[in-house]
């Protein structure tokens, strides 16, 4: 299928053995500027009841002999695992690419099915130039058929008595292959430490084995949790919103937004507010969960929240996510399939959000994709904590707060300096500082500037500064709000941070400095091409940077339309949108 003058995409690919679909697809590009090409593709997976879109990412690239761009993507799809409620009688998967201003259908006119072998209990046909395939035998989820569902109950129930029976077995097996020294065929593990400690290891791995269970201090807890929250439901009737976050333990962010709102509006509100993860939690803390469970109807969480995961309770109530971020800018979530540090398809994180906020109409598919979601259970009611960027009284005080904290920052133009990190997470974050000389960018600017540092809170060590020139550069990485910093900037360098969101509802410059880019691409990648998409000028050397600044080129033309595509409102009432959805679902909670 021809996307446009210069590009063709044609899936070439599609085998199925047992419940893996392959599916590939060729990109080819005809500009005669390979180096400008950024192709995305998709998958659109849908039945009667659900529809999921997971990435279909470009893995090998070449050229032609008239050297034209030729892109191979590629992927393996577990089908038990794509939709949420395991319906896979009858489903459509149909690719999608990027055409340069939307997401477009690849038709396909023909296919050779012979990849999909006689045996396999799937058929693929091709319908109105779609892909459908289709269990040959119907088979119904266990969960509902009710008669299956208690039979596999019970069985697992057995299964677990019994391996506490057989408890005494496990700690003799242990003291045989750990303290007599004798190894076990099928040994699949190792353990460290003294000799009680493995041999007490041993024979909890030997429970988990025979039991299917994985047994820690997380998972303990996790089974009290889920358990006391479905005995206290039976008994509580209240109708109460609980706001949870795992990521922060004060009442900040938009949860803090919503939340004034809702108790101008009388609402019962409760709070749970406990960063870290679940197995350092406080047994307390647990039980005092469990009750609030119990009492609320809506829960709302900011972030994933990985110890509502396998709440049974929860069935009876709905899960909002109020993510942190605007707009769709780095790929997260299962958008990163197949990339280094990505999920594993069978992953249960972010599936069970009733409903996620956005900001724009046009960035639901990627949430949905990211979450795992339906793409209807996205709504674009805003980012609540934007709200203060359209109130001019709080921007004044924020900027005469800030000066007169940091008196250095009066009468100067300020840069704010704020990156990104690299590395796949918290564990492994950090930021090349070699590649950023503050106290030469500001030699270079002269003494009006002042340079702000703000890196990503996942970078824990201190960005070096030039103690020539130290009282004019502000390392405020570990304290001020980045919004507030927002305020009080003349000129925002960045590079792959969804800062750049926010920084478009001021119309503030911006430069991306983006010296990795190509290698940012294939390990992380981003939601749409960087090139066409950032609202600024791309920057790849120092030099560049300073130029610049100092010519005031920053293609800061393109923020207009930038921001009225990521936020479909610009009144500063997300607060008040997000609040009454849900009033409206406490409302239809029996």
């Amino acid at each position: 299928m021809r996307l446009n003058v210069d590009t063709e995409v044609n899936i070439d690919r599609l085998a199925i053995r047992k419940n893996v679909m392959t599916l590939g697809a060729i990109a080819k590009n005809t500009s005669g500027e390979p180096e400008n090409v950024e192709i995305k593709l998709c998958v659109r997976f849908e039945n009667s009841s659900e529809l999921r879109y997971l990435p279909l990412p470009i893995t090998d690239t070449s050229f032609d002999e008239q050297g034209n761009y030729i892109g191979y993507a590629v992927l393996d799809y577990e089908l038990d695992n794509v939709f949420w409620n395991r319906d896979l009688n009858d489903f459509k998967v149909i690719v999608q690419a990027y055409d340069g201003r939307e997401y477009v259908d690849v038709t396909v006119d023909n296919m050779d099915f012979n990849q999909v072998k006689e045996e396999n209990e799937y058929a693929c046909l091709l319908e109105n130039k779609q892909i459908v395939i289709r269990r040959k035998k119907p088979v119904r989820p266990v969960k509902e058929n009710g008669i299956l569902f208690v039979l596999c109950s019970i069985y697992r129930i057995i299964e677990f008595l019994i391996g506490i029976v057989l408890i005494p077995l496990f700690l003799l097996d242990s003291f045989y292959v750990v303290v007599l020294g004798n190894r076990r065929m099928k040994m699949e593990v190792s353990f460290g430490g003294s000799q009680l400690k493995r041999t007490i290891l041993f024979a909890k791995w030997r429970f988990s084995y025979f039991c299917r269970w994985g047994i820690n201090i997380a998972s303990i807890k996790h089974m009290i949790l889920n358990l006391a929250a479905s005995f206290l439901s039976v008994f509580s009737r209240k109708k109460s919103i609980l706001f949870m976050s795992s990521r922060r333990d004060d009442l900040t962010g938009n949860i803090a937004y919503v939340n004034e709102v809702l108790r101008e509006r009388d609402a019962d509100v409760l709070f749970w507010l406990e960063p870290g993860k679940t197995k350092y939690i406080k047994m307390g803390k647990i039980f005092s969960l469990a009750s609030k469970i119990a009492k609320s109807r809506v829960i709302v969480v900011d972030d994933f929240t990985p110890i509502l995961n396998g709440i049974w309770a929860l069935k009876k109530r709905k899960l909002v996510q109020l993510w942190h971020a605007c707009g769709a800018f780095k790929t997260f979530g299962f958008s990163r399939i197949g990339k280094d540090g990505g999920p594993e398809q069978t992953s249960r994180n972010h599936r069970n959000y009733d409903y996620a906020m956005v900001s724009s109409s046009e960035i639901r598919r990627f949430y949905a994709e990211g979450f795992g979601i339906d793409e209807r259970n996205v709504k674009a009611l805003g980012v609540p904590r934007t709200d203060d960027f359209f109130k001019e009284e709080y921007k004044v005080a924020i900027r005469e707060k800030l000066y007169e904290t940091y008196p250095v920052l009066k009468d100067k133009k300020i840069v704010l300096f704020a990156p990104t990190f690299r590395g796949n997470g918290v564990g492994t974050a950090y930021y090349p500082f070699e590649r950023f000389d503050t106290g030469k960018l500001l030699k270079t600017l002269g003494e009006d500037y002042v340079l702000i540092i703000k890196h990503h809170p996942f970078v824990k060590e201190t960005h070096p500064v030039d103690d020539k020139i130290g009282e004019r550069i502000l390392d405020l990485s570990k304290e001020s709000e980045i919004n507030d910093l927002l305020f009080i900037t003349d000129v925002l360098i960045t590079d792959y941070s969804s800062v750049i969101f926010e920084a478009s509802l001021l119309n503030i410059p911006m430069l991306f400095y983006a010296f990795d880019l190509e290698e940012y691409v294939v390990n992380r990648d981003f939601y749409y091409p960087f090139k066409n998409f950032v609202p600024g000028r791309i920057v790849r050397t120092q030099e560049d940077i300073a130029d610049s600044i100092k010519s005031g080129e920053y293609g800061q033309d393109k923020i207009k339309d930038f921001k009225h595509r990521f936020f479909d409102d610009l009144d500063g009432k997300s607060s008040e949108r997000v609040a009454d959805f849900i009033l409206s679902l406490l409302d239809k909670q029996q």
